[in-house]
């Protein structure tokens, strides 16, 4: 059996649908999907959406306005994870410097990180910015 391959399109609806997924808990529209990708037809998205059942990476649901399922997530780019070397901890009230020391890796979204090589995760240590959503830990 050959491995599946995307057209850039295809792709690009892919990854648009499981950020989607990702910040609201369910999938988008087919009326959604056209506004983000930028076309006019919905006969369009279908017939992406078509393609892409048959490639074995999404499943729908008939009868569901938003009934959209990725099953296979190696071509989302958004929903594989990036390891990234947790090199510290740092304040969460008065600033102070990164201490660092021999910490292991964390898993991220790959949507959450920049494009740039060099990223690190610094682990916030104390509870003066829970207001702001940033916890300790």
């Amino acid at each position: 059996m050959s491995p599946v391959t995307l057209y850039k399109r295809q792709r690009e609806i892919v990854d648009y649908i499981s950020q989607y997924i990702q910040r609201n808990g369910t999938s988008p529209t087919l009326q959604e999907i056209a506004d983000a990708m930028g076309l006019s037809s919905l006969a369009t998205v279908h017939e992406h959406l078509q393609a892409l059942v048959k490639k074995g990476v999404i499943k729908r649901f008939e009868g569901a306005v938003r009934g959209i399922e990725i099953i296979d997530n190696t071509f989302s780019t958004a929903m594989q994870g990036i390891e990234l070397p947790v090199i510290g901890y740092i304040a969460a009230g008065e600033p102070i410097d990164a201490i660092e020391g021999d910490y292991d890796t964390i898993t991220v979204a790959a949507d959450l990180v920049s494009k740039v090589k060099r990223c690190y995760v610094l682990q916030v240590r104390g509870d003066s910015m829970i207001n702001e959503g940033i916890f300790d830990g």
